[in-house]
């Protein structure tokens, strides 16, 4: 029985990965434009870099695979998602079998920089150090001055996070030797690359002088650095990176309990912060702004950025400065004679610290709650029970398998009739037919039962021809008020007629109207997602994305391109 069991089992896996594992030659050139996408992920959207990353994967080419592995796992710790495919298991595999050639030498280093990132952001900073020592390496080999400069400063930029200090700051004092040295060889990434290790160094130097504040040349330097880079007219910068260095100068006045002083430059960099949206920055300058006014003692003024900078956190994490706000508030308040705030401040502040310090017992207790010695002595005593879990193992991983296969072979048959559907969209937009069918239009007319019917149909098609399905203030209670019925009978028709729900309907006309407008006007194709969104009626990006690809089965962003080659 076991036998018939495993063999089974072995028929299903080797399937499945037949299936899954193929393999498709590119060229050069298509690599090397796979490869692009991913740096512009920013601009395209991140669904969109990593379905160009996922034909990396079936590349034959093994360093392009490889930079694919390290892209995907890059993105989706940034972006906090699941990791579904075993990417450490896949770099280690392929990274090793990278000729170490000089015409790789350059991915290598992508590759290293890639997986120093990851390991940063998992706060794994002694591998994420290892990486960009590695990629250093690369560079040097390369020969190539811009990665060289890049990477000595994100290996300063570690040293920081280590809190090995004098580290970090010969490591940024060196890259800056460096910048000028080589001034004419960066061309145009001088004055940013330059910027960004003077940044580096200032924020050095204030940290230095945070553990050390009888070492008053810390913040001097410091503030000569911040000063130097205002001073430097050609660094072009924008109202964020203004505003974080005038952040920087209000930092190291706060640690010099100069709080006059410390207020005029953080003020300066909220105002940019605000024009650049920094929500991050934002949140840090109104707490550190008003910690600054309280020990001025201008409690109304602190009192105003404490509870603006409680209103920007948006995320359920509780950190230091976030509680801090919470008892200053509740002396505020005391002192204001408003005792139901101070003790609402007060009862919050209580409530949040005791809050952290018992998830530290918790996770502790945790850690140490099984035995797993334990366990192994006692399977191992049990070879009848050993059997029987093993029984139990094999059933579940062919289950595990047939399911997998299952949703793999489904997947497949959605992706062929999307396929199907855009091909067909694409084809009525090469010959220039008429896109903007209205939803409650069709060649074979409804079998409306009665005249309520016919009347919210009739109100159905009119919001379809004057486009009010775009207004951002339409949803089902506003519909409903415009037809003159009620969100219960609404919903009904439009389930019984169109066989979907109000949201689902909303979407597919705004979807259809959007596929149109991108079709027969060029200028709009050029615009961001979020200005295309904002078009079709949706009020951000990933949203637009999300619904757009549910309904065409590709990202607007791959649309556009699809629509360029046809057009």
């Amino acid at each position: 029985m076991l036998k018939q069991i495993s063999f089974l089992f072995l028929v299903f896996f080797s399937c499945f990965v037949s299936y899954s594992q193929t393999t498709k030659k590119y060229n050069e050139s298509d690599l090397k434009n796979f490869k692009r996408k991913f740096y512009l992920n920013r601009e395209i959207g991140v669904d969109s870099s990593l379905y160009y990353m996922n034909n990396l994967l079936q590349s034959d080419n093994i360093p392009y695979k490889t930079f694919g592995y390290a892209a995907i796992e890059y993105l989706k710790v940034r972006e906090k998602r699941p990791m579904n495919i075993p990417f450490k298991d896949s770099i280690n595999k392929y990274l090793p079998k990278i000729a170490k050639s000089k015409k790789n030498f350059s991915l290598l280093f992508d590759i290293h920089i890639l997986l120093g990132n990851s390991n940063k952001r998992k706060k794994l900073i002694k591998p994420a150090l290892q990486n960009y020592i590695t990629a250093e390496n690369y560079a040097l080999l390369a020969k190539d001055i811009g990665r060289t400069i890049k990477i000595k400063g994100n290996i300063a930029l570690i040293y920081q996070d280590m809190g090995e200090l004098d580290k970090a700051l010969n490591k940024a004092k060196e890259t800056l030797k460096l910048i000028e040295k080589n001034k004419e060889a960066l061309s145009n990434k001088y004055y940013s690359s330059k910027y960004k290790r003077m940044f580096n160094v200032a924020a050095i130097y204030a940290t230095l002088y945070k553990n050390d504040k009888k070492k008053h040349q810390y913040a001097d330097s410091s503030l000569h650095y911040y000063n130097s880079i205002l001073k430097t007219k050609d660094f072009n910068l924008n109202s964020y990176y203004t505003g974080k260095v005038y952040y920087g100068m209000g930092t190291i006045y706060t640690l010099k309990e100069e709080h006059s002083k410390a207020s005029s430059f953080l003020e300066k960099s909220l105002e940019l912060f605000e024009k650049s949206k920094s929500q991050s920055y934002l949140y840090k300058g109104y707490y550190n702004n008003g910690l600054n006014y309280y020990n001025l003692n201008k409690l109304e003024k602190a009192k105003q950025n404490f509870l603006t900078a409680l209103s920007i956190k948006k995320d359920t994490i509780l950190d230091d400065n976030y509680i801090k706000m919470h008892g200053y508030l509740s002396q505020i308040y005391t002192y204001q004679n408003k005792v139901d705030s101070a003790n609402y401040y007060l009862n919050t502040y209580i409530r949040n610290h005791s809050k952290v310090s018992s998830r530290d017992r918790k996770q502790f207790k945790e850690a140490i709650k099984i035995d797993f010695d334990q366990k192994i002595k006692d399977l191992k005593e049990d070879s009848s029970k050993k059997n029987f879990y093993y029984e139990i193992i094999v059933i579940g991983l062919i289950t595990t398998v047939i399911v997998i296969s299952f949703l793999v072979f489904k997947n497949a048959k959605e992706k062929k009739k999307t396929k199907k559907k855009l091909n067909e969209l694409l084809g009525k937009i090469s010959k220039k037919e008429d896109l903007t069918d209205k939803s409650f239009s069709s060649s074979n007319p409804l079998k409306i039962k009665d005249e309520q019917h016919q009347q919210i149909i009739s109100g159905l098609l009119k919001i379809e021809e004057k486009k009010y399905f775009l207004k951002e203030e339409f949803n089902l209670y506003n519909a409903a008020k415009k037809i003159g019925t009620n969100t219960t009978y609404l919903s009904k028709i439009i389930k019984d007629y169109k066989k979907m729900s109000f949201n689902d309907y909303t979407n597919e006309l705004r979807i259809n109207y959007i596929i149109g407008v991108l079709s027969n006007d060029k200028k709009v194709r050029s615009y961001t997602t979020q200005a295309i969104g904002e078009i079709a009626g949706y009020k951000n990006a990933k949203s637009f994305t999300r619904i757009f690809k549910k309904h065409i089965g590709i990202t607007p962003y791959q649309f556009i391109e699809k629509i360029n080659k046809e057009l």
